[in-house]
């Protein structure tokens, strides 16, 4: 939970915004019986192996762009209020006082560059056949918005989804890094992808008080297919298993939380605050697994397979590590399970601030940049799940074959011909208007970074094996006071190669350490005692050091107005 608080807030520091990455709203009701428009595959057999339907993604074409067309228009109904798409927009977040998403009536057509098209989803529509919401959470206050189209049960589906995600990724100079992750998740063993498009999206208002007499052009934004019952079915997996989406999921039991749904004390809403239950609402697998994941007694091979396909757990892992998405240890992934096995699966989702996106803004604001332990293996030390599996050593040597075998997949020629074939549609919307105006930085970067990133797998697998030399990162608790004395603890570390440790201690006046107050270097032990420094706004770190020279700070940090202090705790004294 701490490591996710403090990348949310590098996030906002460095003005991302990340779509993907917050709660979404409950999938709107489908019917079991899809109507006769529905385009949606049936339901393979499934095995102990991931199987994928991947037909699913003949429609998906590389260098494409889709056309959406949406007019809003005011239809009130008891059961749906509604609100004008102005309010929509200027609500601080896009909610009610009540917390909940505001909406309003649209009607959702494709068509052609010229308009809507006969032949095209929803042409002829004169009612209203879906509503429109803001989505993301950052996004929400940012000029440029993204937002989520749920169409009604009538309206049947579009490329067989009811809803559909378009998000602007307006932090991401390139525009393309989620669409080039899930391009390659479609051809990795082992896994399932998302279905993206490129789409130009245009609204016509008519809730305003002058309506529109024209669709506006919204810009460039990229299709996400939404995982729910309705995605496992399209996929060929099993639309009655278990799926979740990890909200704060740091593999903990959290049994005031995680309990059966047939439990008197079952709280949805607060289980939803950890995992999102986007599938059945049987919790008797999850809670299993998590049972013997925090059961000594059981040894960790014989868990890893027992829960899970290591398969696809280290392909997920590679992929994450190749393409450098430093924000999967605790959320931004799903958790899917069919409902004959008692395998969980990890399934992708959000890498639009992956390939090289930290590594970018750390040259334009090296002192916002990543902790030296967001790199690597140490990126997932927070996570109870993947701790207990690389204490083993032959997990680690696993997970190193998988990344040279995921490495011949992911490779630079394969992205260039990518970003070659996104290239024409992505420059032409970027370097016009609305999207022009609305860019992060000078619209020189664009080219730059684009250049980068066919070289970014390179550099993060180079970097995953340098990483492993580092002990791994460890939190700092609270300073206890006793008589005149201060005492300071902190969790061990751990070293992969089993080196031995020591630990570096500080106390400061200041977060950058130039104002040290008391300092002791090479403890054995996990815990230190100076005297009481007296009323006063301290910060305290401690750095751990193994026997080669090879060092690592604590997952804990300290963030100014101006600079992030990765390794750094405040403590005040009254």
């Amino acid at each position: 939970m701490k490591k996710k608080r403090f990348i949310l807030s590098l996030l906002v520091a460095l003005g991302v915004v990340s779509t993907g990455c917050t709660q979404d709203a409950p999938e709107q009701p489908v019917s079991d019986n899809p109507l006769a428009t529905s385009q949606v595959a049936s339901t393979q057999q499934m095995n102990e192996d991931l199987i994928e339907n991947r037909s699913v993604y003949d429609q998906d074409v590389d260098g494409s762009i889709v056309h959406l067309y949406v007019t809003v228009v005011n239809e009130e109904n008891s059961k749906l209020k509604t609100t004008t798409f102005t309010d929509l927009n200027l609500a601080p977040s896009g909610r009610n006082e009540k917390g909940e998403d505001l909406q309003a009536k649209v009607i959702m057509q494709e068509g052609t560059a010229e308009g809507p098209t006969q032949g095209y989803f929803g042409f002829g529509e004169t009612r209203a056949n879906g509503t429109i919401e803001l989505r993301g959470e950052s996004s929400r206050r940012a000029e440029q918005k993204s937002y989520k189209f749920r169409l009604f049960d009538s309206a049947g589906y579009w490329r067989d989804q009811r809803n559909i995600n378009v998000s602007k990724h307006k932090s991401d100079m390139t525009r393309v890094r989620q669409k080039l992750s899930f391009d390659y998740f479609e051809q990795m063993p082992n896994m399932t992808s998302l279905r993206t498009q490129f789409v130009q999206v245009k609204i016509k208002d008519l809730t305003k008080k002058n309506p529109d007499r024209d669709f506006v052009d919204y810009g460039l934004f990229t299709q996400i297919e939404q995982p729910n019952k309705t995605f496992l079915q399209a996929h060929g997996l099993d639309r009655n298993g278990n799926l979740y989406k990890a909200i704060d999921f740091e593999f903990h039991r959290y049994e005031e939380q995680l309990k059966l749904a047939t439990d008197p004390t079952y709280d949805k809403k607060a289980f939803d605050k950890i995992l999102e239950i986007k599938g059945s609402e049987n919790h008797e697998k999850l809670i299993s697994m998590l049972d013997d994941l925090h059961n000594p007694a059981i040894n960790t091979q014989d868990f890893l397979d027992k829960h899970f396909d290591r398969e696809n757990y280290y392909t997920w892992l590679a992929s994450n590590l190749l393409m450098g998405n430093h924000d999967t240890a605790v959320h931004n992934f799903y958790l899917y399970s069919p409902s004959n096995s008692n395998k969980w699966y990890f399934l992708p989702w959000d890498y639009d601030a992956s390939w090289g996106f930290f590594e970018e803004e750390l040259k334009r604001s090296p002192e916002k940049g990543l902790g030296q332990w967001q790199f690597g293996i140490s990126d997932y030390w927070v996570s109870n799940l993947h701790r207990r599996i690389f204490k083993d050593p032959e997990n680690i040597k696993t997970l190193n074959e998988k990344v040279e075998e995921v490495s011949k997949i992911i490779t630079k020629e394969q992205t260039e011909k990518y970003l070659k074939s996104y290239y024409p549609i992505v420059s032409k919307y970027v370097l016009q208007q609305p999207d022009l105006y609305n860019l992060p930085l000078d619209v020189s970067y664009f080219h730059n970074e684009q250049a980068l990133l066919s070289g970014e797998p390179e550099r993060n697998k180079k970097r995953y094996y340098e990483r492993q030399e580092n002990p791994m990162p460890f939190f700092m608790g609270e300073p206890r006071k006793e008589g005149d004395k201060l005492i300071f603890a902190w969790d061990h570390s751990y070293d992969l190669q089993g080196d031995d440790l020591t630990y570096d201690f500080a106390v400061s006046y200041d977060p950058a350490f130039t104002k040290i107050h008391a300092q002791a270097k090479g403890l054995t032990g996990v815990q230190y005692t100076i005297n009481d420094p007296g009323k006063g706004r301290f910060f305290w770190r401690v750095i751990v050091r193994d026997s080669k020279g090879n060092t690592q700070t604590a997952f804990d940090r300290v963030e100014s107005e101006d600079a992030l202090y990765h390794g750094v705790k405040e403590f005040v004294l009254k």
